[in-house]
């Protein structure tokens, strides 16, 4: 798949996501299996707030959660230095 193509189907699944984040908001299931309907959609709500959270993980827009934890760690273990 040529990379314009790609960039296109990673916006158009973004796009779709977000659109079923809102109709699902809005009260809309219509378009959820009723297991997932069931739930006021909640499940199917934070898998696709999930989904767009690790697309912005990939795309390097947010962090991954610890990461800064594990610096702060990995820095305050480095060695102090000594006098001049």
């Amino acid at each position: 798949m040529p990379n314009a193509d790609a960039g296109e189907s990673w916006e158009r699944l973004r796009s779709w996501l977000r659109r079923r984040i809102d109709q699902m908001a809005a009260g809309d299931y219509s378009r959820l299996p009723s297991s997932f309907a069931s739930d006021d959609g909640r499940v199917a709500s934070e898998a696709y707030t999930t989904v767009l959270i690790a697309m912005e993980v990939i795309e390097g827009r947010r962090t991954t959660p610890g990461r800064e934890r594990r610096q702060a760690d990995r820095d305050s273990r480095s060695p102090i230095p000594g006098p001049p």
